[in-house]
């Protein structure tokens, strides 16, 4: 229900003293924004756009593009007409509602962690700074007990899906850069509190917050330049060698050391975690979300790159993709009909990053996929799938799983890109190693993403070869498990100091042997 009147009028003219007064003269107006129960005005400035005004506020509308008006994620109702808020103006009393806040499992599991080193005192954080989710770990550094956790959406989601479009944002907007720090090291700083809280203790007993993520992630978090990451050679500002950082609320911050600008803390964090040059057999280690990251090695050392294999693993790029959040299908199975799993159950909203690698895998086998990546119309499909299927026109068909739920030509085609460039990747690594697939002893699956998928699927889209279906490892998240490491054993800084030295990066760009192998994987 909306506000009474003359309690939003009352509301309306202060918030217009207030922007006079440190607004500089600013003509202000305001929209009312209602999420679930709650109702809020909103002030914004003349010309400004509801992604903008929104986002200011506080609220994490998804915007995978960027806001450049390309994903069609921001959509919200505005005064009950479904509009893009990234390309609508805001307009004085106009009426937003948006869907609630989002909710689903953001993985914090990992692998058995070491006990803690004797002797420290205090606390100890551990930060897996992500481009999509950021979980915090508090411990007791005495006894390595685990207090208290939390995680959360990484605000910075209105800004893009992934590193380039937030880069993008530092580049083309004024103090984008102290914008997207600010956004982030705030989120950090609450998630803190909240841990802290929950194990009644207080934040001058935190010694060390240790953070692990990606190069870009790790930069802007301490308010460092990125441009330089986007254009080549993608030299960084810093690798963060000393892993020194800016206090967050007093607390020394440290962070992982990176190999490169697209190989980051997060993944050498993982690295240590799984222990990858602990081994003497060979194994291959892949980070897959919007970035993919990957290192094939052993005791010896390891090749590792970095592929823009896109957001569509994250849910992004996809016509109805989104992470995998409540209402997300997850996990798509055929049995006389499609059965879906539905993150938190209930009704199918969009499909994340999992459930796309599983139902174009089921489509394949089905023969509504073609192994061109063609997307068949309802006349030239199996006549039991005519039923799902309609054309868009274009002589490709658009598969509807369910009522909330359809696949086009272009989320296969999006889809197809991404499996293609990790495969690239692999093959350009193994070629470089001088090995086969079949000397790999473990396919170790890191994050969110690789914890879901299922391993027969991934190698029936062809993102992985078959001769590693037996030998595919789930770790979990252990970018975090890194962090944690780090926080309770001062020991393992000397370890993960020694691991970018033992990596050496292949910058993929303009390389014929990757442009080879992305276009030969391209089809199924």
């Amino acid at each position: 229900m909306p506000l009474d009147k003359g309690i939003y009028f009352c509301i309306k003219y202060y918030l217009y003293i207030i922007y006079l007064l440190y607004g500089w003269g600013k003509l202000v107006s305001s929209i009312q924004v209602q999420q679930g129960a709650k109702i809020t005005p909103v002030p914004f400035e003349a010309g400004e756009t509801l992604l903008s005004a929104l986002r200011r506020a506080g609220y994490s509308i998804p915007a995978a593009c960027g806001g450049k008006g390309r994903c069609g994620k921001c959509r919200v109702k505005v005064n009950g007409v479904p509009r893009l808020a990234c390309k609508t103006k805001a307009q004085d009393g106009d009426w937003i509602d948006l869907p609630e806040t989002m909710r689903g499992v953001i993985l914090t599991d990992t692998l058995t962690l070491p006990k803690a080193q004797a002797g420290r005192s205090g606390l100890g954080a551990a930060v897996d700074l992500g481009t999509t989710t950021v979980a915090l770990r508090l411990f007791d550094r005495a006894d390595g007990k685990l207090l208290a956790q939390a995680q959360d959406w990484n605000a910075q989601a209105p800004y893009g899906a992934d590193v380039i479009s937030r880069i993008q944002h530092t580049m083309e907007t004024t103090d984008g850069l102290g914008e997207l720090s600010r956004c982030i090291r705030a989120q950090t700083e609450t998630l803190l509190r909240q841990i802290l809280s929950a194990a009644g203790r207080k934040t001058d007993e935190v010694k060390e917050l240790v953070i692990a993520g990606n190069t870009v992630m790790q930069h802007i978090f301490d308010g460092r330049e990125v441009a330089s990451i986007a254009r080549a050679p993608f030299q960084p500002e810093t690798l963060f060698e000393d892993g020194a950082g800016k206090p967050l609320s007093g607390i020394p911050v440290r962070f992982a050391p990176c190999v490169a600008g697209y190989v980051g803390g997060d993944i050498t964090a993982g690295l240590l975690a799984g222990g990858l040059f602990a081994q003497l057999e060979l194994r291959l280690f892949l980070d897959i979300g919007t970035n993919g990251e990957m290192a094939l090695g052993n005791e010896s050392g390891a090749l590792c790159c970095a592929v823009a294999s896109g957001p569509a693993f994250e849910g992004a790029g996809i016509s109805c993709g989104m992470p995998g959040i409540t209402g997300a299908v997850s996990h798509v199975h055929y049995d006389r009909g499609f059965l879906c799993d539905i993150v938190g159950g209930g009704e199918a909203k969009g499909i994340c990053g999992s459930g796309l690698v599983d139902l174009v895998a089921v489509l394949l086998e089905r023969g509504v996929i073609d192994e061109s990546g063609r997307l068949l119309p309802p006349q030239d499909a199996p006549e039991d799938m005519r039923r799902y299927l309609t054309e868009d026109g274009q002589g490709n068909g658009v598969f509807h799983l369910t009522k909330a739920v359809s696949l086009t030509a272009r989320d296969v085609r999006n889809l197809q890109l991404a499996k293609a460039a990790v495969v690239g990747g692999i093959r350009v690594l193994l070629e470089q190693r001088g090995v086969t697939a079949d000397d790999i002893a473990s396919v170790e699956l890191a994050g969110g993403f690789g914890n879901y998928l299922s391993p027969e699927n991934v190698v029936r889209i062809g993102m992985l070869p078959r001769a590693c279906l037996s030998k595919i490892r789930p770790l979990g998240n252990t970018a975090l498990a890194g962090a944690s490491m780090l926080a309770l054993d001062g020991e393992n800084w000397r370890k993960l100091a020694e691991i970018p030295e033992k990596c050496r990066y292949l910058e993929l760009s303009g390389r014929d042997d990757f442009s080879r192998a992305f276009t030969d994987s391209l089809t199924f």
